[in-house]
């Protein structure tokens, strides 16, 4: 039995107080498949398709604020980049103009684009107020951009969550056949970190060709995620005809309310809202459209307008929450369990 852990929210169990709440805000497929039960001692959760206790196929993780702190990550690469633009001879850029320049750039345009077609255009915009323009190669603009996300992912390996390999540990011990993978609308991947490669199966982003545009919340990256789960599992022998991916049992982790637990809800998974305590230092989830944004953030007022928004109706599918990583075991095993029963 193939058990696949999706990663991104914190821990600390709890089931919504009425069931006109759970199916007012589920999709369709999951009303079918939800029993609920309410008293007024208790509310219980049944999903027929997990029929015993941790039996979880598929766990899937958000990455940035999930297993790291996404604002020392950015800063620590945006600090390499900004000294490799200086050896260039770009002295007068900081992370404040090129933030600049990349807001500049996103707000021009009419069409979604990638952050990697974003930091490479923001990237020569920089190069362009010091340089000759014609002497600038798109190999020098792609090598800084390779610089950064290299030393992104080195920088996400530093500072990793105190309890994240050990949790990942944990899961690997509880259930040795479980899939983990990671889905992220960013460039992260585990998989690109020593320390915790070997607890991921495989890592889907809002990058890919074969995803682009459809970012979280869209449903799309989602559905990418469950065919390349459905791939492996076929490659391995896991899944026939009486184990469709319809059937699996998928737990979402992942900090964003609309981005991991209401998207993935509404693609069929049972959420994990990793909502940390103050020492984790989440921040991505946290804005205020009203206050000063992180120096990484190029989104604009409105659309945190419309997170906040989204944020609210996603609460109603919070399967469990967590406030520490090291939680996120026994919250599993809690799902499960209430399942079961």
């Amino acid at each position: 039995m193939k058990i696949v852990f999706l990663i991104g929210v914190g821990i600390s169990c709890f089931f919504p107080s009425s069931s006109n709440n759970v199916l007012a805000f589920a999709p369709s497929s999951v009303k079918n498949n939800f029993s609920v039960y309410a008293s007024s001692k208790q509310l219980e959760l049944q999903r027929p398709s997990c029929p015993t206790a941790l039996e979880a196929n598929l766990i899937t993780f958000d990455l940035d604020d999930t297993i790291f702190p996404v604002g020392p990550v950015v800063n620590d690469a945006n600090v390499a980049l900004i000294n490799h633009l200086a050896g260039l001879g770009c002295f007068t850029t900081t992370q404040e103009t090129f933030l600049k320049s990349t807001k500049l750039i996103r707000t021009s345009l009419s069409s979604p684009i990638t952050y990697t077609e974003l930091r490479q255009r923001a990237i020569r915009m920089e190069m362009e107020k010091h340089l000759d323009s014609s002497l600038i190669t798109d190999d020098e603009v792609c090598g800084a951009y390779y610089l950064w996300e290299d030393h992104r992912h080195m920088a996400a390996e530093k500072h990793l969550y105190h309890d994240t390999i050990s949790m990942l540990s944990h899961l690997k011990n509880n259930h040795p056949d479980v899939v983990i993978a990671a889905i992220t609308n960013g460039k992260g991947n585990p998989l690109r970190m020593k320390s915790i490669e070997e607890y991921f199966d495989f890592c889907v982003s809002g990058e890919d060709d074969d995803v682009f545009p459809l970012r979280k919340p869209h449903a799309g990256i989602y559905n990418i995620a469950m065919k390349r789960y459905g791939e492996l599992s076929q490659s391995k022998g896991a899944m026939n005809q009486n184990n469709q991916a319809k059937d699996i049992c998928w737990i979402h982790v992942g900090d964003d309310l609309a981005n991991d637990v209401g998207a993935s809800a509404k693609s069929g998974a049972c959420a994990v809202w990793v909502d940390l305590d103050d020492e984790y230092n989440q921040t991505a989830s946290k804005r205020d459209p009203n206050a000063a944004q992180p120096a990484w953030s190029t989104a604009t007022k409105e659309e945190l307008e419309k997170r906040m928004e989204l944020n609210k109706r996603a609460q109603k599918y919070v399967s469990a929450r967590v406030t520490k990583l090291a939680d996120l075991p026994e919250a599993i095993r809690s799902i499960t369990e209430s399942v079961r029963k």
